[in-house]
């Protein structure tokens, strides 16, 4: 199994892997250094946009570390086949962006820069969304196999989280587990699409 995390580890590419972790750093310092010269409510609606971006960021880099990748057939002429590659992928790249969230908001949350903080309850907000973003990422992945497609499913749930769903319920066991459970049914999708190998390998040769 250690073999096999390594393995994709090294496909994806650790700059990939890295990105969310990068990214949540980036967003903290910004809004670190904008708080010794903006206003506290400048501040906190800076942090909560770079914040909405390096959710999209997250999901975009699983959208590619799952997408473009020619060796389907291959995968599936193993005992592992091409579902634990795609879901072992998905693993590494959501942990990564779960780490980036966390480094973006402690920072943030001690210092008193986190908008809408309600204590450390509040973590769930950042993390939820990663999760949500990038389970819609695997099972648009595992639905398409287009890189394009992807991208543009993870966009549109990032949008729906941002403007129509996070704007309005407000309480925030409502406002990230209601998402988390629909996440958790489609990466069951996923996971029964790609059980299909024939199916899989079809997508491949149509992407390619």
């Amino acid at each position: 199994m250690s073999g096999m995390i390594r393995a994709q580890a090294r496909r994806i590419g650790v700059g990939l892997l890295a990105a969310p972790a990068v990214c949540g750093i980036a967003v903290a310092v910004a809004g670190i250094m904008v708080s010794g010269v903006w206003s506290r409510t400048q501040t906190l609606t800076v942090v909560n946009w770079l914040a909405q971006l390096m959710v999209i960021g997250s999901g975009v880099c699983v959208a590619v570390a799952l997408t473009g990748d020619p060796l389907v057939e291959a995968s599936e002429s193993t005992p592992v086949g091409w579902r634990r590659v795609e879901a072992t992928r998905f693993v590494l790249t959501a942990v990564s962006g779960l780490v980036g969230a966390v480094f973006m908001f402690m920072p943030l949350h001690v210092l008193g820069l986190w908008p809408q903080d309600l204590g450390w309850v509040s973590l769930i907000a950042p993390t939820g969304a990663v999760l949500v973003v990038g389970a819609a990422g695997f099972v648009a992945a595992a639905w398409s196999m287009s890189t394009q497609a992807t991208v543009m499913a993870v966009v549109a749930v990032w949008m729906f989280l941002a403007l129509l769903w996070d704007p309005y319920v407000l309480d925030p066991v409502a406002q990230r587990g209601i998402p988390l459970a629909a996440a958790v049914i489609a990466i069951g999708v996923a996971w029964r699409l790609l059980g299909d190998e024939e199916r899989n390998v079809t997508l491949a040769r149509r992407s390619i």
